[in-house]
């Protein structure tokens, strides 16, 4: 599999995550200018204006969180192969396999590439790639964090073999939080284990919500039996492993840079 298909492939879920940030970034600017003009109103008029607001961004939170859980489940069509997933865009791509040749000759600076526990990491458009071999083919990894950029990311605890069982991986959500670095750590995660750990992402919540109908309900204190990775912000960056069970913590990039280190080491780059 060519780098520039693998590029093209990852451009589309790009795209797919910029639009959720421009949401969260449009909502936040709604709420700036609809505060400043609160400021003219009446009491009476306050108290009107706030229910308002609540009630929209209550509902933008919503989207974000339905938006999520589908995106695991497209991210679960394409572990066959991504020759749809390829269509949807048509952008121009530099040749990742020519960095990586340019990276082994040491024609780049560290920021551009470097060697790590010898696999070959080049940047491009924003994201670290690098090649692992995997089901008799070569896969080019893109991530958005290189692995000099996760090895502070503490990850403790003792894995149930179970969680190898069976094809469905559950990723927990909380359908409470509506985060555009939650919703980036989510896709980050379910593109990967779709197509380079080979197992099914099944988008699940952490607990009750009218948004979850018809979802699995798990997290790490009630895994069902089933492998379950839990996302949860927390200003602590790490990951805990117990049981069928993986939560991943952070907060901004914080929670991306600790999914990245958990697959870092699934893909066998990291320990």
């Amino acid at each position: 599999m060519s780098g520039k298909s693998e590029l093209n492939t990852y451009t589309s879920t790009i795209f797919l995550n910029k639009s959720l940030f421009l949401m969260s970034s449009m909502n936040d600017k709604i709420e700036i200018a609809q505060a400043l003009d609160t400021k003219e109103k009446t009491n009476e008029e306050k108290e009107i204006s706030s229910l308002i607001q609540e009630e929209k961004s209550t509902t933008s939170g919503k989207g974000i969180v339905i938006m999520m859980l589908v995106l695991i489940g497209i991210f679960a069509l394409f572990i066959g192969g991504s020759y749809v997933y390829n269509k949807l865009t048509s952008a121009d791509v530099v040749n990742i396999d020519q960095l990586h040749e340019q990276n082994l000759e040491e024609k780049l600076d560290e920021e551009t590439g470097y060697v790590y526990n010898g696999y070959s990491f080049v940047k491009a458009d924003g994201l670290w790639w690098t090649e692992i071999h995997i089901r008799e083919m070569n896969l080019n990894i893109p991530l958005h964090f290189g692995p000099k950029e996760v090895e502070f990311v503490p990850m403790k605890g003792t894995m149930d073999p179970a969680f190898n069982i069976g094809e469905n991986m559950y990723i927990a959500i909380d359908p409470t939080t509506a985060d555009k670095y939650y919703t980036l750590a989510t896709s980050e995660l379910s593109f990967n284990i779709a197509k380079g750990i080979n197992r099914i992402p099944v988008g699940s919540c952490t607990e009750e919500n009218y948004i979850c109908e018809n979802r699995t309900i798990v997290s790490c204190e009630n895994t069902q039996g089933k492998p379950v990775v839990e996302l949860a912000l927390a200003e602590e960056t790490r990951i805990d492993i117990s049981g069928t069970c993986i939560k991943v913590s952070g907060s901004g990039y914080g929670i991306v840079k600790a999914v990245d280190r958990l697959l870092y080491h699934w893909y066998g780059i990291m320990d």
